[in-house]
């Protein structure tokens, strides 16, 4: 039966034969049995694996060890993309072995050798699914929630990442310590892995049960084939694995790896004391002991993160605090146990607080110039992770950071003033699952404490404290979902420091016209509260209705560890959507997507009207395409930076982007979006990006992107300026042009030894005109909201590169000249050579150029060349990292 089904599936001509043939010299491994938890479409398989007898594999991608005579194959892969349940264009066979230290998984992928992309590529690296690839997950813990995902690429690239269920949830920043090659032949190729089990998390049972998934990509197809079948629509992935039964008597493991690491750099330019070069040399470790086999402490001394690439460049001229991602391998590896989302970029946990940039500066006299620490010093760091055979996960995070000081140069000599004092951080979260994940409760605590001594670090908190609850419930097999939150936040310190928090953009208190907030200049703590609400589908049909309600109170602030971009908000958020992932026409995929937010402050002043339509498309060309149109009203609390709340522009905006076949050698896509304000005000803006990506050969690739933006907005923020008639916000008709440029290339010499370039300079340039001050500022009609400066009422005068206004019967007051130029380069060259599993060599050229003028500078062609001219700074790094496992 099971040859004759597989001879038919297989319908693409040689494929055919090879089918038939393999179904008859490899036995799969036994059906599954016939139960189906979970309502879950697909029933579950189980490969059973044995103990290796003998002498393990060498892993060297070839599958001709005595070894691999052992144990059973398991085929009978099925294409999940592009047609759901359809037979694979190729077949695919995995086994699986183990001994007392390591699990072994061997995979052949048959193929015509010649259509195989075997280009090689960098640790974690998928190349974009240009690149063939063959992987393993294990839920060694078996509770649905994550799994240690295991991907070798045709052309030998390792990746590593912890899997979860939703359809973003996926991170490659977990590195693990293992070994796998690949091979090719005149049959297709061959993977080869050998995993530790010191690697993973699994309970302390006799008889292990995995959930498991085995994949391979075949990238000229576009084409995902799976062992089992996890359908396109689902509840959450980790409930669709198959079962890895058979690992025995395996020992509890407490492990111990050491990972220290000497680096020396040496420094040039603008940012050096007398810009002469300077040279500085570290050393410290990273350590994880293995408690149990489910619960590990990481621990890192004088922590080195490493070259990694510059946070991209931006002109912010907006009141809220730019959002970066983190990119710190020791607060990357595990992060999800330690993640509570709230809405968007907002949560409990923002590890990019510690070790930041220092918090302060110090005032400067005339004359003196100031030298700022770039980050804030890490002394130590501990994480604790780990999950009970009960379903209760744990973590716990406790990192202590330098006091930090600035070297002022004066005329009568240097001092030191302090800017950051010595802090605490302290994390904690567990996580309890009930019924395999369809019922879950989770609690999150977190505390920043800094030892204020120096009074010029008053204007900080001493002490800030903030927790949550979290709660999820499936129904109806996971069809539906309802999800809740809550959160706490206390901080505490001088007068001083609340009044600034107080007054901070997260919170405005001092908001002229906003009855229900008041500034509390005596108070010494501040104290809010936070939640969401959510209740909708899971994905698991093609009709998706979501409705999420989320509140967050004019006190909480979660910015001393956490991230919060505004504070005093309620929000409702509709979704209503239909996908169909089943190839239609000229349709591999489609979707479409009709939304509705509105916001209100505590006041109940509706801040926010958003209707919008959205629709994405895969063609069978290969080509993507996306579009989408919203209507949008806003008023904006905090568009006058503690002024009242302005009407802005009732605007439409419009996006799309598309793309040609990514897995080609050239492929290009594009991005663009244009907004358009209506009812009498010409405001608009535009933006536009282009990338090109290229392969010249199958050890190099080339990506480059363009982007130009432009932003004409009628009521830009300029300045707040007093007057003897009180305060005046001022505004203008800002005309903005920013061009970005990125360049990456990308040499594999071996998957071990790979050369990286990044290079992205930048220009933004932005001229204001037609001034005018904000009068009624929440009134219907456009021009009822401003009074614009008539030529006897404004005046610039060129010495003080200021603007004087004597009102027509009212105050005089001035403001500076706001146009600017803005430039900035930035570029990494890496050499990384990985000589053993586990340990490397980097070796790093980074370059920086910054340079602004307090004037608008239309011209691309000089700002380009005085971008050249502006002086650089270079630094130079060579960092050893040994993985030492006693």
């Amino acid at each position: 039966m099971r040859r004759g089904i597989l001879c038919v599936l297989a319908h693409v001509g040689w494929a055919g034969a090879l089918v038939c043939a393999v179904s008859i010299a490899t036995p799969a491994s036994a059906d599954p049995p016939p139960s189906n938890p979970f309502g879950r479409k697909y029933p579950p398989r189980i490969y059973t694996t044995i103990r290796l007898q003998g002498e393990p594999p060498v892993i060297d991608g070839r599958l001709d060890d005595e070894a691999w005579r052992q144990g059973e194959w398991a085929g009978r892969y099925t294409q999940q993309l592009p047609i759901e349940g359809a037979p694979p264009t190729a077949p695919t066979e995995l086994k699986i072995l183990y001994d007392g230290n390591n699990v072994y998984m061997a995979i052949r992928a048959w193929d015509e050798p010649a259509k195989v992309h075997r280009y090689p590529g960098r640790r974690d690296d998928f190349l974009g699914y240009a690149v063939d690839v063959v992987g393993i997950c294990f839920d060694s813990y078996n509770d649905k929630r994550t799994g240690f995902e295991f991907d070798l690429t045709a052309g030998g690239g390792k990746i590593d990442l912890l899997l979860g269920n939703g359809e973003s949830e996926w991170d490659t920043n977990w590195d693990s310590v293992w070994d796998g090659k690949v091979a090719h032949d005149d049959k297709g190729w061959t993977a080869e892995f050998r995993v530790p089990l010191d690697q993973l998390r699994y309970g302390p049972q006799d008889e292990q049960v995995w959930g498991m998934h085995a994949w391979r990509w075949i990238a000229r197809n576009q084409e995902e084939d799976q062992w089992q079948l996890i359908p396109r629509q689902n509840s959450g992935r980790m409930y669709q694995l198959g079962e890895l039964h058979g690992m025995r008597g395996l020992q509890p493991s407490r492990h111990l790896e050491l990972l220290p690491h000497v680096v020396g750099t040496a420094s040039s330019g603008p940012s050096t004391p007398g810009g002469a070069t300077d040279g500085a040399g570290s050393a410290g470790f990273d350590a994880k002991l293995g408690l149990s086999t489910n619960f590990a402490l990481d621990a890192t001394v004088n922590p080195d993160f490493g070259q990694v690439e510059a946070d991209p460049s931006v002109v912010n001229l907006t009141a809220y605090e730019t959002f970066y991602d983190e990119k710190r391998p020791f607060f990357l590896e595990g992060k999800k146990i330690l993640t509570f989302g709230l809405q968007d970029s907002d949560q409990l946990f923002y590890s990019r607080r510690i070790g930041a940039a220092p918090s302060l500066g110090p005032p400067l006299a005339p004359g003196e110039t100031v030298r700022m620490p770039d980050a804030t010093t890490i002394l130590s760091a501990l994480k604790l992770t780990g999950k009970t055979s009960g379903g209760l996960s744990v973590a716990a995070l406790q990192s202590l950071t330098q006091k930090e000081t600035a070297q002022v140069s004066t005329p009568a000599g240097d001092r030191d003033d302090a800017v950051e004092p010595l802090g605490s951080y302290t994390v904690g979260r567990v996580h309890k699952d009930w019924a395999k994940g369809n019922t879950s409760l989770g609690a999150m605590i977190t505390s920043t404490h800094r030892w204020i001594s120096d009074p010029a670090l008053s204007a900080l908190p001493s002490q800030a404290f903030a927790g949550g609850l979290d709660f999820t419930r499936y129904f109806a097999d996971r069809a539906w979902v309802l999800g809740a939150s809550g959160v706490l936040s206390r901080v505490s310190g001088d007068r001083a420091a609340i009044q600034a928090l107080q007054t901070s953009p997260v919170h405005y208190y001092q908001r002229v016209g906003a009855v229900h907030l008041g500034l509390d200049p005596e108070a010494t703590s501040l104290s809010g509260n936070g939640g969401s609400i959510l209740v909708g589908t899971t994905g698991k049909k093609r009709l998706a209705l979501t409705d999420h309600y989320h509140w967050y109170s004019p006190g909480l602030d979660l910015n001393d560890v956490g991230y919060l971009r505004q504070a005093d908000l309620r929000a409702n958020q509709l979704f209503l959507g239909w996908t169909e992932p089943s190839p239609k026409g000229v349709f591999r995929t489609y979707s479409a997507q009709a939304s509705r937010e509105d916001q209100w402050d505590y006041g109940g002043l509706q801040v926010k009207a958003r209707t919008g339509l959205e629709t994405t498309a895969t063609f069978r060309n290969k080509m993507t395409g996306q579009a989408g149109l919203w209507y949008n009203q806003d008023v904006d609390t905090r568009a006058l930076r503690g002024g009242p709340a302005l009407r802005t522009h009732d605007y439409y905006t419009a996006q799309f982007s598309t793309g040609t076949d990514y897995a080609r050698r050239l492929s290009i896509s594009a991005k663009g979006e244009h907004s358009w304000a209506l009812r009498g005000d010409d405001s608009e803006a535009s933006k536009l990006y282009a990338t090109v990506r290229l392969r010249p050969s199958n050890r190099l690739s080339l990506a480059a992107e363009a982007g130009y933006e432009t932003l004409l907005d009628n009521l830009q923020y300029v300045a707040t300026s007093g007057s003897s008639a009180g305060p005046r916000w001022v505004l203008g008709r800002i005309d903005q042009d920013t061009w970005s440029f990125t360049l990456r290339a990308n040499l594999t010499l071996s998957p071990e030894l790979t050369l990286q370039y990044y290079v992205s300079p930048f220009l933004s340039t932005g001229r204001y005109t037609r001034f005018k001050r904000a009068t009624d500022t929440l009134a219907q009609a456009y021009d009822q909201r401003f009074h614009e400066y008539g030529p006897e009422e404004i005046a610039y005068g060129t010495a003080a590169n200021a603007y004087a206004v004597t009102e027509a019967g009212g105050p005089a007051y001035g403001f500076a000249n706001p146009d600017f130029t803005f430039r900035q380069f930035r570029s990494n060259l890496v050499a990384r050579w990985e000589f053993k599993p586990g340990s490397s060599v980097y070796v790093v050229w980074s370059q920086g150029r910054t340079g602004s003028v307090p004037y608008a500078q239309p011209s691309f062609s000089r700002s380009w060349d005085a971008l050249w001219q502006a002086p650089a700074d270079n630094v130079f790094l060579v960092k050893l990292s040994y993985w030492l496992s006693p």
